[in-house]
């Protein structure tokens, strides 16, 4: 008998990492709450005319780099994670598209995708998805988290993943016993450049008294899941997440928003969600959030082979794309003046 060597593991680990389609740049062009659509067109109206001619900026620059057939894709994030009014009183998906569509039209750009961030944290590909057509994206990434190692290390402080609770540094000691009084050290962020700008981030509550509590996940960690779905970066055991779905013709939209699929393909010719840069156009109030999800990203285990694919793809393209080494490098942010609408009464 012949023996025949073959290299099955090898073979069948990169075999099991999906990849997935890539723009050059995804530009997110607005991000609002489900209230916000309250008052009709008048918020989301104001946000894209603000967002516009920073999306015509970019769109030139990614040209003028990588020629008139780069691909640019833009979407849009609406808050359905934790609404503050009932149910009831949500607008449907199909309202809100047609106010966020009609609104940039009239801004003068198309909206390719439409995002839900309940869909950040469990992601689903299809409408009127099941468990088994789901993803726990917001536990995928909180399990990918890798604390510094000074954080915690005289026992003081918990780990993230008993916590909650993550930092870019190491918090001043804290004091046992009343009637002790140490000398007062200052929190100090690691790899600080001469001045500490500390931070500490909640990832997510839940109930302590019960054991089948489920976590309410953060904006500052779903805004991370939010940013890594839009660098094609997030995997489920190798399987791509959170795949765009584009409606038929015919199709209904589901009336409620947890029917909807994660991320939704609103134009036919849209260039791929992901991206291999991602510019974010938002009002300045997402600033600390988006700072906190910067930070997360800039703790996690990512997997190599993930990592791997989407250089060698951005080094074959025809005008080379030069990644950096940390994926935080890839994720940009412009925060133009805050929208003031007033409410009617």
């Amino acid at each position: 008998m012949t023996a025949v060597d073959v290299s099955y593991d090898e073979m069948t680990q990169s075999a099991r990492v999906e990849a997935v389609p890539l723009s050059h740049l995804s530009v997110e062009t607005g991000h609002l709450y489900l209230e916000d659509f309250a008052d009709g067109d008048r918020r989301i109206a104001r946000q894209l005319e603000q967002a516009a001619p920073w999306l015509e900026a970019a769109t030139k620059r990614t040209r003028k780099r990588f020629g008139r057939n780069a691909r640019i894709s833009t979407c849009f994030l609406v808050d359905d994670y934790s609404p503050s009014g009932p149910v009831d009183d949500q607008p449907k998906p199909s309202e809100v598209v047609d106010i966020v569509t009609t609104a940039a039209d009239q801004a003068g750009f198309k909206i390719d995708y439409l995002a839900r961030e309940a869909g950040c944290a469990i992601a689903c590909e299809r409408p009127y998805s099941g468990p088994r057509d789901q993803s726990p994206l917001a536990n995928i990434v909180a399990g990918l988290i890798v604390e510094e190692a000074a954080v915690g290390a005289n026992g003081s402080r918990p780990p993230t993943a008993q916590t909650g609770w993550l930092s870019n540094g190491e918090r001043s000691p804290a004091v046992s016993v009343a009637m002790d009084a140490p000398q007062w050290e200052p929190p100090e962020e690691f790899g600080k450049y001469r001045h500490s700008v500390f931070v500490d981030i909640e990832l997510w509550s839940q109930d302590s008294n019960l054991q089948s509590a489920e976590r309410q996940y953060s904006c500052s960690l779903l805004s991370a899941v939010w940013q890594l779905l839009r660098l094609g970066l997030l995997r489920d055991a190798g399987k791509a997440v959170a795949k765009p779905y584009r409606f038929g013709s015919g199709e209904g939209f589901p009336d409620l928003w947890q029917q909807l699929p994660s991320i939704t393909q609103l134009t036919s010719d849209a260039a791929p969600f992901a991206a291999y840069q991602a510019l974010s156009v938002l009002p300045p109030h997402f600033r600390a959030a988006e700072h906190a999800a910067e930070i997360i990203i800039d703790h996690l285990r990512f997997d190599k082979a993930v990592l791997k694919q989407t250089a060698d793809r951005a080094r074959d393209e025809t005008n080379a794309v030069t990644l950096p080494d940390n994926p935080v490098g890839r994720v940009s942010h412009l925060f133009f003046d805050d929208v003031h609408v007033t409410r009617n009464d």
